[in-house]
């Protein structure tokens, strides 16, 4: 393969499985979904192969699990048809518009407007039956990470509220166990698996076909950007997006038997969204030690239009018609990591480009 477009990292036990077994569907017992917004469109066509690849040949049960976005995406893969839900995604997310009505003075939707066309979108991608199909999938066990609000004022705005979150930030800057004191995860799962956390407070709900919606909207809810979502059926609270807690995950948690697969936008892992600051915050070696990471090279990357992948920033550098297109244009080019993947599946090649974490 004369060009790489893809980084391809692995754990030592995770490497020393592909090498030996190669990639088959039973390898991976976990797959992992991170919270990033429109930079999943770079991850478009990786989600197709997996889906031909990981999820329809597979005859073991696989764990989901994903914040936000990752979430979104892979709703799409436990439905009956995924490659339709996923198209169905990509065209809602990609063609997003706000009305001029809408827009505040610096040209920005106000919360309640995002709130709407994010539940709009999913309800495109989940359809009339997307719900009950998830939870009730034969294999796949659906797991959406929300963050609820400790210390509950009943605020999702406002001074108040931004003392809440400028709190945690200051206390995850402490220590990460120390977010616990101001929200708590909530794990929305169907069907059965041993997924468990033990670093901060952790409550488990039953994903029922009444609450997908709901989870899923609460699971990408940004604080100050969109509402707090509390209309989920049977749970008290104020929910928010995921990747408060787990914005890239850190992987410190029990977990299925197999190998863990983790499609990334990126070369690098965050654990949660205020840890962005701290470069020094990242998964210890141990915790990687069965993580397989597949993420578009840095090269790849900044060949995009403006030398970067999709973010929210796009929504204020340009027009609706020009996101649009660019968005699109994203997409399409993007198109040869899925083929490169494809193909290093394919030529059973795959573990001939593993590299390790870095230390």
């Amino acid at each position: 393969m004369a060009t790489r477009h893809l980084t391809i990292r692995a754990g030592k036990h995770a490497a020393e499985r592909l090498r030996a077994e190669g990639f088959h569907p039973e390898l991976f017992g976990t797959l992992v979904g991170a919270s990033g917004g429109p930079k999943w469109l770079v991850l478009r066509h990786l989600d197709a192969v997996l889906i031909d690849r990981l999820i329809a040949p597979r005859s073991t049960p696989l764990d989901t699990l994903g914040s936000s976005i990752g979430s979104f995406r892979h709703a799409c893969f436990a439905q009956g048809d995924p490659r339709a839900a996923l198209a169905r995604f990509e065209t809602g997310y990609v063609e997003q518009s706000y009305d001029p009505s809408a827009l505040d003075r610096r040209g920005l939707p106000s919360m309640e407007a995002i709130t709407l066309e994010s539940d709009r979108i999913l309800g495109l991608s989940l359809g009339k039956k997307g719900a009950g199909e998830i939870c009730n999938h034969p294999l796949i066990n659906t797991h959406i990470v929300a963050a609820r609000l400790q210390n509950d004022r009943g605020y999702d705005r406002g001074l108040p509220f931004q003392l809440q979150v400028g709190y945690a930030a200051l206390a995850n800057a402490f220590s990460r166990r120390a977010l616990g004191r101001s929200f708590e995860r909530l794990v929305f799962r169907s069907g059965a698996s041993p997924l468990a956390y033990s670093d901060l407070p952790t409550e488990n709900i039953d994903l029922t076909p009444e609450r997908v919606q709901h989870a899923l909207l609460a699971s990408g809810s940004i604080p100050l950007l969109m509402q707090g979502v509390r209309s989920t059926p049977g749970v008290p609270g104020t929910l928010f997006d995921g990747g408060i807690i787990d914005y890239h995950f850190d992987f410190e948690w029990k977990r299925r038997e197999g190998l863990v697969l983790f499609q990334h936008f990126f070369d690098k892992i965050t654990p949660g969204w205020f840890d962005k600051p701290w470069k020094s915050r990242r998964p210890s070696a141990a915790a990687m030690n069965d993580v397989v990471m597949i993420a578009p090279s840095d090269a790849f990357v900044a060949a995009l239009p403006g030398g970067k992948i999709p973010d929210r920033d796009d929504f204020m550098d340009f027009s609706t018609e020009e996101r649009v297109e660019r968005w699109h244009g994203v997409v399409e080019a993007c198109r040869v990591l899925g083929h490169e993947l494809e193909e290093l599946i394919e030529s059973d090649g795959l573990a001939d480009r593993l590299e390790p974490f870095p230390a």
